[in-house]
Formats: C-alpha cells, sequence, structure tokens
C-alpha cells in the first residue's frame, strides 16, 4: 500500500532534486484598501474579413464576451506581492475580459472572517487566501456548510504549459497525496512549497570556525555553547509569535525521536488522530529540551516582547547565530540584508548517531478558497486562476521573487529556471544532499473543532517564551493541555 509515510520520503527526495538545481508580515501593504492588478485588458481586435471568432476561449471552454472582475483578498506575507501581480497580469493578457479587484493586506484573515460573519455574498471576496484566526478550527465549518468550492477536481485539469499533462501528472510526486485537504476534499488547490528550521549567516559561521552541520544533539550543544561564549544569542525566536519556535523544534522532531526510538508507526498512528499530542515520549523529550536550551541561555533575553522581524533581524545584524523561521525569510528580510550576508541552514539533530535519519518540515500549501455563493461563471474563472498558477513562468517568479519552492516536478528541467532558486532555499537543498534527511508536513487525518482543542494549543502557546526561557518547566504544562485534547477527542466521537 502506498502510505502517506512514503509518499512524504518521495516528496522529501524529488523536493532535494528540484531544490538542489519557501507566516509573517510584509511592511508594504495598501492598509487593506482594494487595488486593482495592472495589465493588457483589450483584445485585439480581428480583420472584418477574417472568419468570426469562436465565442469560447478553446483553452476552457469559458465565453470570452462576458466580463468578470474577481474580488480577490490577499494574505500579503512572506511572499511579498510581486509574484501574484505578476500571476494576475499574464492571466488578463490571455483572457482580457477577466479583471481583479485586489485587498492585499497582512491582516486579510481577520477581514475575511469579518466578511464571513457579515453573511453578505455579494461584499465576499470571490476567492482568498486560506488564511482565517483559528486554522483548520475556521476552515471545517465553511467546507460543512458549503460555503467553500471544492477543488478536488482541479487535480485533473490539464495545465496550460503542461503539454497536455494534468496538475496531478505534473505535480512532485506525492504532492497530490499529501496535500492539505478538509474532510477528504482540497479547497485550496496547493501553488507553493515551503520548508522551516533553523537559518543563519555563514559568513558569521566561517569567521568563528562553528559547525554548520552538527550531526548529533551534543555536537548540536556544543555549537550552541561555543556561540555563547563569544557573546551571542545562540538562537533567536519570537515570544510575541510562539509557534515560530516550532520551525525548528515542531512536531518534525517528535517524528526525528519516534525514527530514533523504533516506533515510527506507532507515533504516527496516534500523531495523525491527536492521539497522545502532549504525552507521548516524543513531544515530551522535545519540550524538556526547549526548556533545557533555555535554561542554558540559548535564547534572548526577553524573548516574549519580541516579534518575529525583530527576532529575524537579530541574526541579521550579528547579535543572534540562527533563527527559527522559514525559507522565506531571505524574500522577507531582503531590504534588510547587508550585502555580505550569506543564507546557511540547519535542523536540530535529536539523535546521537552522526547518521540518524534528520526530519524536517516540508509543505505545500498558498492556495486560495473560492467562495460558493458567487455567480457560477465568477467560480469557473476563479479556477481557472488557480490552475493558471501552476504555469511554469508563474512558478519561476514564486521562486524567485516569493522565495518558495515549485510544486512541479519538471521546474528544475531547465538549469536557468531552477538557479532562480534563492539563496536560502538552496541551503536547505545542500543540507538534505549532505544529511540523511526526510520531509514531513505534520498533516492529520483528522480535525477537531471543539473549542477544548484550541484551549490546549493557547496553553502551549502562553507557556512557549516561559519554557524557552528556562523558567516554566514544560511537563506540568503538557499534562494540561492533554487533557484539553483528550477533551476535544471525546466531544468528537459524541
Amino acid at each position: 500500500m502506498f502510505t502517506k509515510k512514503k509518499v512524504l520520503f518521495v516528496l522529501a527526495v524529488c523536493l532535494t532534486f528540484s531544490m538542489a538545481l519557501i507566516g509573517c508580515s510584509s511592511n508594504s501593504n495598501n492598509g487593506g484598501e482594494p487595488t486593482s492588478g495592472q495589465g493588457s485588458q483589450t483584445n485585439t481586435p480581428s480583420s472584418t474579413n477574417a472568419p468570426a471568432e469562436s465565442a469560447v476561449y478553446e483553452e476552457n471552454g469559458l465565453p470570452k464576451d462576458e466580463k468578470v472582475v474577481l474580488k480577490v483578498g490577499f494574505f500579503e506575507a512572506g511572499m511579498g506581492r510581486e509574484w501574484f501581480d505578476y500571476a494576475m497580469d499574464t492571466f488578463k493578457e490571455k483572457f482580457p475580459n477577466v479583471s481583479f479587484e485586489v485587498t492585499y493586506s497582512p491582516k486579510i484573515g481577520d477581514l475575511t472572517a469579518t466578511k464571513i460573519a457579515a453573511n453578505n455574498d455579494d461584499d465576499m471576496f470571490d476567492l482568498f487566501s486560506a488564511v482565517l484566526p483559528g486554522g483548520s478550527a475556521a476552515q471545517i465549518p465553511l467546507a460543512e456548510s458549503g460555503k467553500i468550492e471544492s477543488q478536488e477536481d482541479l487535480w485533473d485539469r490539464k495545465a496550460y504549459d503542461g503539454n497536455g499533462k494534468t496538475i496531478k501528472e505534473l505535480a512532485i510526486d506525492g504532492e497530490f497525496e499529501g496535500a492539505p485537504r478538509i474532510l477528504g476534499k482540497t479547497y485550496a488547490l496547493p501553488n507553493a512549497g515551503t520548508t522551516t528550521g533553523l537559518f543563519f549567516n555563514k559568513k558569521l559561521f566561517e569567521e568563528n570556525g562553528w559547525n554548520q552541520n552538527p550531526k548529533t544533539w551534543a555536537e548540536f550543544v556544543e555549537l550552541g555553547e561555543a556561540i555563547k561564549a563569544a557573546g551571542i544569542i545562540p538562537i533567536s525566536t519570537p515570544g510575541l509569535v510562539p509557534d515560530y519556535i516550532n520551525h525548528a523544534f515542531g512536531v518534525w522532531k517528535w517524528f526525528e525521536l519516534a525514527d530514533i526510538n523504533g516506533r515510527t508507526d506507532a507515533f504516527e498512528a496516534d500523531f495523525r488522530e491527536f492521539r497522545n499530542e502532549y504525552s507521548s515520549p516524543e513531544a515530551v523529550e522535545v519540550w524538556k529540551r526547549v526548556y533545557e536550551l533555555g535554561q542554558k541561555g540559548f535564547f534572548p533575553d526577553g524573548l516574549a516582547a519580541l516579534n518575529h522581524t525583530q527576532s529575524q533581524m537579530q541574526v541579521l545584524q550579528g547579535k543572534a547565530a540562527m533563527v527559527s523561521t522559514g525559507a522565506w525569510v531571505q524574500n522577507e528580510m531582503k531590504d534588510s540584508t547587508p550585502a555580505d550576508f550569506t543564507w546557511g541552514f540547519m535542523a536540530v539533530p535529536m539523535g546521537d548517531e552522526p547518521e540518524s535519519t534528520k526530519y524536517i518540515r516540508g509543505s505545500i500549501s498558498n492556495g486560495f478558497f473560492i467562495w460558493s455563493a458567487k455567480p457560477e461563471l465568477n467560480k469557473q474563472w476563479a479556477k481557472e486562476f488557480n490552475v493558471w498558477l501552476w504555469n511554469l513562468d508563474v512558478q519561476t517568479v514564486i521562486a524567485d521573487k516569493g522565495g518558495q519552492l515549485s510544486v512541479r516536478k519538471d521546474f528544475a528541467d531547465d538549469p536557468a529556471r531552477a538557479d532562480k532558486i534563492q539563496e536560502a532555499s538552496k541551503a536547505v537543498a545542500e543540507y538534505i544532499k549532505n544529511n540523511n534527511v526526510k520531509m514531513e508536513s505534520g498533516f492529520r487525518n483528522t480535525t477537531l473543532g471543539d473549542p477544548s482543542y484550541a484551549q490546549a494549543l493557547k496553553m502551549i502557546n502562553e507557556a512557549t517564551s516561559q519554557i524557552a526561557s528556562g523558567k516554566q518547566d514544560p511537563l506540568p504544562i503538557l499534562e494540561e493541555a492533554q487533557k484539553l485534547i483528550d477533551k476535544a477527542i471525546a466531544a468528537e466521537q459524541k
């Protein structure tokens, strides 16, 4: 059977090849005001002697003579907006009867939630970034009530530039099986991939002779102690965005310890269903190690007051050696990065054996929901645009300007195109090449909608800064959070 565990392994291998050849708000936004995308919207008039043009587009069968305006809610974050503007412009050149009205905002999730609550379909976005306060707990009711359109059918759509191949056929092996789904269906076709871990300035490491690729936990701790002895913070992470610590110490590390402990299958079976979420030996051990690093002073003093941009700035300024974040960091911080800065990457090794498998986050996402109550033609064009985002030229801009990884397995066939992958992502590829690596997306087979689940997450997030500061033993917090998880699971089973 082609299990999802095997799928993720294949995905890791394919991402390695595609990389070797991606939370976070942008400071550039228009305050949430709608703006129209730029680009040609005019058809070239045909000769009066020429045969009459078909009334529909050959590529998708949609009418040429019906004007459509798509309202878009766009999450302007670490990827920026340049890639999206490019996609809109090229789409309008191909289909000049379609135009866009876009609201760009780093807080688009809050605005979208407000529009959903207002229940005004006319005012609602046609398509919007799949970012909502509350995450999956907010998304599930939208799918259950039919408020958003299923996009599962798009996997079988032929790509515009795929030589007759479908999206599924062009996807990196394992992407289709491991793609984010709600209640078993795709509601936001992914268009980009990303990885997370610890990112650093290679030149700073070279100048100090620090180990850029620690293979064991002992080597990692030794590295941190050497950095601290030099008067530099070993690891920066933002207390104001507590789950950023998970980019380096998240559930991927639980999987790594389960692998080391020889209980991968049992752990995975529990994890996919939320069982033993905070009571498993692996989860407890990871939080225990974060606490111990905090006691050693590996994280910044006053980290509770740091936002994610300030945390990343500490690395750019040489105040911290490493930062827990994602491959999008290069794009997000490009205006503040010194000219002599070179991005490096490492994962946190949890084992005692140099050759043990290192797990890092590997995920595909960045899709757009489509509002079901919109006119049928609007929804059809919204789906076409989501397919358009898989075009190789758009994928190239996503890699070059958005700092993310392509979702297409043929992306690296052209060396010049592959070279557009940003330095931070190439650093991840280098790490994968030099280590035994598996990627884990952290997907679940079920969802928890009971309020107790959100309470458990809140409890963990509120304690994270104190744990990372070495001031709060994580065990009592984990025990209380597990009780809430158990309550949420029981509620789902009623």
